[in-house]
């Protein structure tokens, strides 16, 4: 197995769970500084925030909202799921709360649905994958 080190993410991405033999890993659950692997596909997301507005950047808006806790409880999960709905211009990210529990800062399990022509995903139905971005004991 290749592994591929993610500490010095500067944005957002998601793995996409595949066999690929190449394992990424990260840092995650804050303070705690756990590490987490997953095997597949890294593809980042888009790390700008919306033209018209002040907010900040996608990563940002995640440590915000997990920060200082290692797992994800259900109301951060429906926060991150409002986020995800927020962003997904034609692609569609949500929480799989089947895997809330292995959730952690840093670290989310998801399901994307690719939509559209512009899709970053063209050819993929509905995969699972892990939402990752910098963790913020690292940022």
């Amino acid at each position: 197995m290749k592994e591929i080190c993610l500490y010095n993410l500067e944005q957002a991405g998601v793995i996409i769970l595949d066999s690929t033999g190449v394992i990424y890993f990260n840092k995650v659950g804050g303070t705690a500084c756990l590490q987490e692997k997953a095997e597949g596909l890294f593809v980042p997301v888009s790390n700008d925030p919306p033209v018209d507005s002040m907010d900040l950047n996608l990563s940002s808006r995640l440590r915000s909202l997990t920060q200082g806790s290692v797992g994800v409880s259900h109301s951060i999960g429906r926060e991150i799921n409002a986020l995800l709905l927020e962003i997904s211009s034609t692609d569609t990210y949500q929480i799989n709360m089947n895997r809330l529990k292995e959730s952690k800062e840093s670290w989310v399990y998801i399901s994307v649905t690719p939509q559209g022509e512009y899709s970053q995903y063209k050819g993929y139905d509905t995969f699972d994958a892990v939402l990752t971005w910098p963790n913020s004991q690292f940022s």
